[in-house]
């Protein structure tokens, strides 16, 4: 078999990864675009030189990300007043009940601003849902790293479990090796510009008018309020409280109902993964429509329906940026299958990662962007090189062999590759996560199935209540064995925080190694 990798847009997707992260501290905007305009006319004279032509167009996308990074912090920088003001507000997520409060994020209507309020808890507060109109007399303030705001931070429970969970770790985490958790930066690539605690008088309910908002701010608040309606559909199963969190969580992306019990015993076990919607759950909705539309004499018309149908479920979960990286992948590898095209999977990923940093560069500081793109690089990198080590004809003749193969590789290679991220972040290793992976995908796959079915068949009472009973049995049966692989010594590993520097340098060397196992598996003609 041969052996390349087809991604000129690699290159490209790392500058431009490069160019943000130094954006940070190069602050003269005008200086940059001149120095990118000059490079650019240098670029013009390099035609007959390629090597030093592609170097100094790499120059060019690193500036250009200097730029796209200073452009949107100036984009997010607003002058709230300093005295309490009149608001008008729309609800775009689902609203957090905490102790004292409800943390309720919202949308004002005329300037557009994403903020995160703390209203005081009370009757009326907790009513509050997706889509409805907020008048508030408070005073909006901008994101400030304090104590309290990291308490704050950890209220929203959303389809990002892996910030949420670093939040939470932040706070009991004193000691560590590197810089507190910016929890303005995270904020901030969530698209949030400002915050504020309302009283229980300085609120009510009113009509919004919702028209200066875009359409795809319009069709995602849509789509936001239909997912509150199957959140209360799932509510009305009536099953006990760590299913049904379990379930909304793997579904529709609704951490809020997961008790603090059952959050323990997914990271212990090293399957926080599966509570967040990630490209594992759009791949198994994908390869579900793609039977069902499985329409080898319209195969334009099928695909375009099973892409329509994917985004449609990232708009109603959120968009978030997992999801939306898969979205994105997933859809580009159908487009170039109606073509017969090869879909080239690392350059499909590198183009996702450009264009997503293009429309938002300070989404490179949200963890789950982070390990989602680092974990589907090392999944594809590991299938690229070592799926073919054992031939497929062997594989294919043994089909039990071949189902392991694959989900050790998968689970193998995405655990290996993101374990220095991990470390970093969290300063935790799971070394049966290998181990969990076996029964979670299949019964991961079961749950979303049938949580698809049980909702679909609602008019039908006693099929809809036979597939939630077969639903509640799969979700059960999951935690039971999450439980046990955390009973197992060892099952999870917790140590200092790595430092920026040392998960560069892991990094570094498991390229190295990586380059040296090929060229291993090259002079033994393993490969070509």
């Amino acid at each position: 078999m041969m052996l390349r990798i087809e991604a000129p847009l690699l290159p490209v997707a790392i500058a431009l990864i490069v160019g943000i992260v130094i954006g940070e501290w190069i602050k003269a905007p005008i200086v940059v675009f001149a120095a990118m305009a000059g490079i650019l006319i240098i670029t013009l004279f390099l035609r007959y030189h390629p090597r030093w032509q592609t170097t100094t167009i790499l120059i060019c996308v690193t500036l250009f990300g200097c730029i796209i990074r200073q452009y949107q912090e100036n984009n997010m920088k607003v002058c709230w007043p300093e005295y309490p003001a009149e608001w008008q507000a729309v609800v775009i997520d689902e609203p957090i009940e905490k102790t004292k409060t409800m943390t309720v994020d919202v949308l004002l209507a005329n300037s557009r601003q994403k903020v995160r309020c703390h209203i005081a808890k009370s009757n009326d507060s907790q009513e509050i849902s997706v889509g409805d109109g907020l008048i508030l007399t408070t005073h909006i303030h901008e994101i400030r790293n304090k104590t309290s705001n990291l308490h704050h931070s950890t209220t929203r429970q959303d389809s990002n479990k892996i910030a949420s969970d670093h939040l939470k770790q932040q706070n009991h985490s004193k000691n560590q090796n590197h810089s507190t958790f910016d929890y303005q930066r995270f904020m901030a690539s969530r698209g949030f510009t400002g915050e504020a605690y309302v009283r229980p008088f300085d609120w009510d309910w009113g009509i919004v008018d919702i028209s200066h908002l875009s359409r795809i701010e319009r069709l995602r608040l849509r789509f936001m309020t239909y997912r509150s309606i199957l959140l209360k559909h799932i509510q009305e199963w009536k099953l006990d409280k760590a299913t049904e969190g379990v379930i909304k969580a793997m579904t529709l992306g609704d951490r809020s109902d997961l008790s603090p019990t059952v959050k323990t015993t997914y990271t212990q076990a090293g399957a926080s993964h599966i509570l967040a919607l990630s490209g594992m759950h759009l791949t198994i909705i994908f390869f579900i429509i793609n039977l069902l539309m499985n329409w080898r004499k319209a195969e334009l018309i099928s695909q375009a329906i099973i892409v329509t149908t994917l985004w449609a479920y990232a708009l109603l979960v959120g968009l978030s940026p997992s999801v939306t990286r898969s979205a994105f992948m997933i859809s580009v590898y159908a487009l170039l299958s109606v073509g017969y095209r090869d879909s080239a999977p690392i350059n499909t990923l590198s183009f996702t990662a450009i264009v997503m940093l293009i429309i938002n560069p300070l989404a490179l500081y949200d963890v789950s962007f982070q390990l989602s793109y680092v974990a589907v690089c090392a999944i594809l990198l590991g299938n690229s090189f070592f799926k073919k080590v054992i031939p497929i004809e062997w594989l294919m003749n043994h089909r039990i062999v071949k189902w392991i193969w694959g989900i050790t590789l998968v689970s193998l290679a995405a655990q290996i590759g993101t374990a220095p991220l991990v470390a970093y972040h969290f300063g935790v290793f799971n070394p049966c996560a290998l181990l969990a992976n076996f029964f979670l995908i299949p019964l991961a796959t079961l749950t979303i199935i049938l949580t698809i079915l049980a909702l679909t068949t609602i008019w039908f009472p006693w099929l809809s209540d036979l597939f939630v009973m077969a639903l509640s049995f799969v979700v059960k049966t999951m935690n039971h064995l999450l439980q046990f692989v955390t009973e197992i010594p060892y099952s999870h590993l917790n140590f200092e925080p790595f430092s920026v520097v040392l998960t560069l340098f892991i990094y570094i060397l498991m390229g190295f190694a990586f380059i040296l196992y090929i060229k291993y598996l090259k002079m033994h003609c393993i490969i070509k």
